[in-house]
């Protein structure tokens, strides 16, 4: 019989992979994962490497109730988490005092924070780091005030730097804590000291940590500790960066270059005025930008004032999320007259945004193989009124109720759109909006490949419409139903088919899934609707039905 020690290097990497996933983003995965290194010595030598190259710094929230027996046993279990390791493996577990009123005031909200740095430390491990992860879990909204945001960062440099090896970064810390414990509130004091402590924390970790290529922070919440402390961490690992992704708005630098970065994913909010940094394009191969109301312009990829073009030699992925969805004139992309280059990209997707038309023939002018659009229809089809030859892939997605004035354009645009993407392996729509279930009757999409209605509607209708969709090979659909009797109508129409059709359609629909509604699970109303001869006869009508697939 063979063992773990017998099998091939390449099948023992997979295994190890497979088991280890997620552990770059989460520290209970991270921790669960050790284990996996005493298994055999190959696993271990592979596994280092792997586990190890992620420092991770994760912020948990737990709410309770003040003076109850859920603050002492969260304290308690928290405890137990911290010890976990043993007395030469603790997770470093700070702020466990930490806490910010909700709105009611007989709950309360503990932050505390947990690192495997001091683990990775105490190995001598720093080198092999090559992400920083700033991580967080629910609930979101803990920084409802200056002095719990002030105690958070406070948390996270000392779960960074617990044996404070620096004077520069310890004389801010107790001046801080001096603070706290006085209740000073006085903001500039606190600000300026949080800023001293993270510049020296920032240059201080580079020598930690000397080989860092990707910054992650997916703390949610914005807060000018945090956004000052990625800006200096972004500021000393600049030239070696491959990777910066911040779900919170930065405030990054003006002197960040970051020449060697491949992937970029920003956050930014018109009401922080943040000032942005003049990156490098040329290495860039992903990019994800979301921002709100503010009009985001590209100019932060321009070297040099007299460059009339923006090159992206390299990029291949591209997506851009407003994130004012109800704003229909307020998510705007442009370029300031300047040119962009995109000759590789390959996957776009925008959501919730409106781009100028010369915007829109740089980016499906070269190779683009998918292309994903959430929004307004008639947006939808300016851009589709580019060639869509090069396509294997067209994903569309409408929401209704944030663009209402265009319910009467929905068929004449979606038939349009439909009849140009011949030819297109994959074309995929998905529907939000139950008013636009009055005007389906009149749809024309022959090319039409995956379909998802989130929203009810009748069977008798459904089977009406779908000739207009021949080549439909995926249909998803709600069933949702307000009395017996609707349920009754449609088991009735199910068991009923044959005798209503006189022979099966010739659809190509190959899945059909059911999802429910509410407070009504998809798996009760399939049994009270798909019995075995309702089964049977939908496989009849539709001859190439393999799976019907239910999710409540």
């Amino acid at each position: 019989m063979k063992t773990y020690i017998d099998l091939p290097l390449l099948v023992s990497a997979k295994i190890l992979a497979f088991a280890s996933d997620g552990a770059d983003g989460d520290l209970d995965i991270w921790k669960k994962s050790l284990p996996l290194l005493s298994v055999c010595h190959d696993w271990r030598v592979q596994g280092i490497p792997r586990l190890y190259r992620h420092a991770i710094v994760e912020i948990v929230n737990t709410e309770y109730k003040e003076n109850s027996d859920e603050e002492e046993r969260n304290h308690s279990e928290d405890e137990a988490v911290a010890d976990s390791g043993g007395s030469d493996w603790d997770w470093d577990n700070s702020s466990v005092s930490n806490f910010n009123d909700l709105v009611s005031t007989d709950y309360k909200i503990t932050t505390r924070v947990f690192s495997n740095i001091k683990l990775i430390e105490t190995l001598g491990l720093g080198s092999m780091v090559k992400q920083l992860l700033f991580g967080k879990k629910q609930p979101e909204d803990i920084y409802k005030d200056q002095g719990g945001s002030r105690k958070t960062f406070m948390s996270v440099l000392e779960a960074m730097f617990h044996d404070l090896p620096d004077d520069k970064i310890t004389k801010p810390f107790i001046k801080l804590y001096e603070l706290e414990y006085m209740d000073a509130v006085s903001g500039n004091d606190a600000q300026n000291l949080c800023h001293v402590a993270s510049k020296a924390a920032a240059s201080t970790l580079i020598n930690k940590y000397p080989n860092v290529s990707s910054i992650n922070v997916m703390v949610l919440n914005p807060n000018e500790y945090f956004q000052k402390l990625i800006a200096d961490l972004a500021i000393v690992y600049d030239k070696q960066l491959t990777k910066l992704v911040c779900k919170i708005p930065p405030m990054l630098p003006y002197t960040l270059t970051a020449p060697n970065l491949v992937e970029l994913d920003l956050r930014l909010e018109s009401s922080l005025h943040q000032s942005l940094p003049t990156i490098f394009p040329q290495s860039l191969q992903r990019i994800h930008i979301s921002f709100d109301d503010v009009q985001f312009s590209w100019d932060m990829f321009r070297i040099g004032n007299e460059s009339k073009a923006i090159v992206f030699n390299s990029l291949v992925d591209l997506s851009i999320t407003g994130m004012d969805q109800f704003s229909v004139t307020g998510n705007v992309v442009h370029a300031n007259d300047l040119d962009l280059v995109l000759p590789k990209l390959e996957r776009l997707h925008l959501e919730n945004i409106i781009l100028t038309r010369k915007d829109a023939q740089a980016m499906m002018s070269h190779g683009l193989k998918r292309l994903s659009y959430e929004g307004s229809i008639i947006t939808a089809s300016q851009l589709c009124k580019q060639p869509l030859r090069n396509l294997d892939t067209l994903n569309l997605v409408w929401v209704e109720e944030e663009y209402p004035e265009e319910t009467d354009d929905f068929i004449p645009l979606t038939n349009e759109i439909f009849n140009k993407t011949d030819g297109i392996e994959h074309v995929r729509c998905e529907i939000r909006a139950a008013d636009y279930y009055w005007s389906m009757v009149g749809i024309d999409w022959p090319y039409l490949t995956h379909l998802s209605l989130n929203f009810a509607i009748p069977f008798k209708k459904l089977f009406d419409m779908l000739p207009k969709v021949p080549n439909l090979v995926f249909l998803k659909l709600v069933i949702y139903y307000h009395y017996a009797n609707e349920i009754n109508e449609v088991r009735e129409f199910l068991t009923s088919i044959q005798e209503r059709y006189p022979e099966p359609s010739s659809s190509k629909i190959e899945t059909l899934y059911l999802t429910g509604k509410f407070n009504q699970p998809c798996s009760y109303l399939c049994r009270q609707l798909l019995s075995g001869r309702a089964v049977e006869n939908l496989k009849w009508y539709w001859p190439q039905l393999k799976d019907i697939k239910f999710q409540d």
